[in-house]
């Protein structure tokens, strides 16, 4: 006899960035990539049937932000695998990250189609052509505000993601400004970790000085004086519309995966460090169980001032500390406590 649904019941929603490919159309200077060939595009359905497997024995959902790489370059395999994800009940919501170069109309109108799509990120890396374009490419900021101008933002979230380095640190509120100008719902700042041909950039890192400079930006716009309360944070998200409001990332380190083009997980995309394969691994043993997640969240497990930070949420950035010194556990050199 068949068994009523408990109406209370809610599914729990994972969390994966997947990077579908390795090809780009863009050498950015500070990419977290070195390779940028294979494997297979058609891969990409077989790890997404793979994930909803396990996401159906779980009894599961997901969000997904899909990118690469730029995840335009799949052509049809792209289009194949959206329309697999939107019609799959396991997936919750879908977001694409891209440069945005390869955006048209004709793929605006296949987009629209994907209810499950919420959100296209577009990336930029200053507010005026010569800062953007160092480190992405030369006219490339021009390419790309033309295209986020082709975006139906009624049907669309978008959102601009600014990567933080010396070298743009001086253009945050213009930053801002320009994302008021383009119309778009808001912009999020990540902190540049040196990774893959990012490494030759190691020297634009910035210190702890410079993220304190960032959080007392931030807390003047939040109209706070006291920077503690945002030291936990990695990242922050600066939502323009509907109306204006700063939300603060913390590290899911062990509460969402980073899923690579060949099925392989890392605790996310800057934290190079393989934790197990889609087709070998099931999703949630490791994040349940994983001796490596396990030990580098443990506060009594880090060191220097990590260690003793009395920030009971807060252990750095494991994936800061991996970079720099091969040793997650490393103390996270731009924390401004002290």
């Amino acid at each position: 006899m068949a068994t009523e649904r408990n109406c209370f019941f809610q599914p729990e929603t994972f969390y994966f960035q997947w990077h579908l490919t390795n090809r780009c159309n863009l050498r950015c200077r500070h990419c977290y990539q070195n390779d940028y060939q294979g494997p297979d595009d058609s891969l990409n359905l077989r790890v997404a049937q793979k994930l909803i497997d396990q996401l159906k024995a779980r009894g599961g959902q997901a969000s997904l932000d899909l990118t690469g790489g730029e995840p335009f370059l799949l052509g049809q395999t792209l289009f194949d695998l959206l329309g697999f994800l939107n019609d799959s009940p396991e997936i919750e919501e879908l977001k694409i990250i891209s440069n945005g170069l390869l955006f048209s109309s004709s793929i605006q109108e296949r987009l629209s189609c994907l209810n499950k799509l919420s959100t296209i990120k577009i990336s930029l890396e200053g507010a005026c052509p010569g800062t953007n374009d160092w480190i992405r490419g030369k006219n490339e900021f021009a390419r790309a505000v033309e295209k986020i101008d082709l975006i139906d933002k009624n049907r669309f979230s978008v959102v601009l993601m600014f990567t933080l380095t010396k070298r743009n640190l001086d253009e945050l509120e213009l930053m801002l400004h320009l994302a008021y100008e383009l119309g778009v719902d808001g912009l999020i700042i990540e902190r540049f970790v040196p990774e893959g041909r990012g490494k030759k950039m190691t020297p634009d890192l910035l210190q702890a000085k410079d993220w304190k400079k960032v959080l007392n930006w931030i807390t003047e716009k939040i109209g706070e004086e006291d920077i503690s309360p945002l030291l936990p944070y990695r990242a922050f998200w600066i939502q323009l519309r509907p109306e204006f409001q700063i939300l603060g990332a913390p590290c899911n380190l062990g509460e969402s995966l980073c899923l690579m083009p060949d099925g392989t997980f890392f605790p996310c995309r800057r934290f190079a460090y393989p934790l197990g394969n889609i087709f070998q691994n099931d999703f949630g043993e490791i994040l349940k169980k994983s001796p490596f997640l396990q030990r580098i969240k443990q506060k009594e497990n880090l060191e220097g001032k990590c260690k003793s930070c009395p920030i009971k949420e807060c252990s750095g950035c494991r994936a800061l500390a991996f970079a720099l010194f091969g040793n997650p556990l490393a103390e996270d050199v731009q924390c401004p406590w002290e």
